[in-house]
């Protein structure tokens, strides 16, 4: 019974603190117990990409070579030890040691006042981690706001632009690369999606990325959202400039989005102008767009049927260029 409870408090002890504790007892270097980073070569067996550390809470990693495991798992490989020689290891670094109890309620009390440390620890942790991401985002909105303010205005002629047959409709140039700016509730700029003359598409480091939208038009009737800068442009330009337009900046954004664009346009008719994904199994964007029409009482609309599926399934920035693209007004 002590052996057992002796490694259920180092178990519960070492929890949210593997990376450290790796570090320490097996000489682990950052790289090797971060959770960001992907297909290093396994400090155990020293297999190539094949290795991720995947959660500081219990240590776990996963090696396609010599397999997974947790923290204590780890250790037993670096090291060539026992389990037994790996958690007497852990609960050296955190300098517990083992204790005798008189009965089983006093060694329960133990494991709860344990457990009851480690859960606020987290909440600590998970607040500190808080605090930073948010002056990291408001870091980069400011930082979004001055390279607004100081590009020039974009060129017709980008190469981008010209692939898509979109006018520019506002955007900045800096250099090669299109700004396009992301706003969130209350329509407050926090971040710039970058779009390179090949169409690659990036945002500001630590900028964020949840819930933002670009915006096209003023108020009006009919309200669209849709997921990218192209396709909101493209709708945007064959109704004439006469609707508002939310490219949500991806599917992950569609619902929060479409709640926003609700709030906003209380009276409007709202629409989902949803991707056809035919080459994706159960055509996630139409079935995502059908689920949040529902929540906020949109209609759903898809590419018009002139435009055939490929093998990439379509959009309204197809159909737009399947009909004419900047022409399209004139036909």
């Amino acid at each position: 019974m002590r052996a057992r409870l002796f490694t259920e408090q180092v178990k519960l002890a070492s929890a949210g603190q593997w990376d450290s504790v790796l570090q320490a007892v097996c000489g682990l270097t950052d790289d090797e117990v971060n959770p960001r980073k992907n297909n290093m070569p396994c400090p155990a067996c020293g297999g190539r990409d094949r290795y991720s550390f995947m959660s500081i809470e219990d240590g776990n990693y996963i090696c396609r070579q010599c397999g997974s495991g947790d923290g204590f798992s780890l250790m037993m490989k670096v090291l060539e030890c026992s389990f037994t020689e790996a958690v007497e290891h852990t609960a050296c670094y955190l300098g517990i040691e083992r204790q005798s109890y008189s009965n089983q309620a006093q060694a329960t009390a133990q494991l709860a006042r344990i457990q009851d440390a480690n859960r606020e620890r987290r909440q600590e942790q998970q607040q500190a981690e808080a605090r930073e991401k948010q002056e990291q985002q408001a870091q980069a909105a400011q930082r979004a706001a001055y390279l607004l303010a100081t590009a020039k205005p974009a060129s017709p002629l980008h190469p981008y632009l010209v692939r898509k047959q979109l006018q520019p409709l506002g955007l900045q140039q800096q250099s090669s690369l299109l700004l396009v700016g992301l706003y969130s509730h209350g329509h407050t700029l926090v971040n710039i999606e970058f779009i390179n003359p090949q169409g690659k598409k990036f945002g500001l480091e630590n900028g964020q990325r949840k819930g933002v939208y670009h915006r096209f038009g003023g108020d009006a009737w009919t309200v669209y959202v849709c997921e990218g800068w192209a396709t909101g442009a493209s709708i945007y330009l064959m109704d004439n400039q006469a609707v508002r337009v939310y490219a949500a900046m991806g599917k992950g954004n569609l619902e929060t989005v479409a709640h926003i664009a609700r709030e906003q346009n209380p009276e409007s008719r709202l629409v989902l102008a949803a991707d056809n994904d035919t080459h994706l199994i159960n055509n996630p964007g139409l079935t995502g767009a059908i689920k949040v029409a529902e929540q906020v009482g949109a209609l759903v609309m898809l590419p018009p049927a002139a435009t055939q599926a490929s093998d990439q399934g379509t959009d309204f920035s197809d159909y737009y260029l399947a009909n004419g693209g900047l022409s399209y007004g004139s036909m």
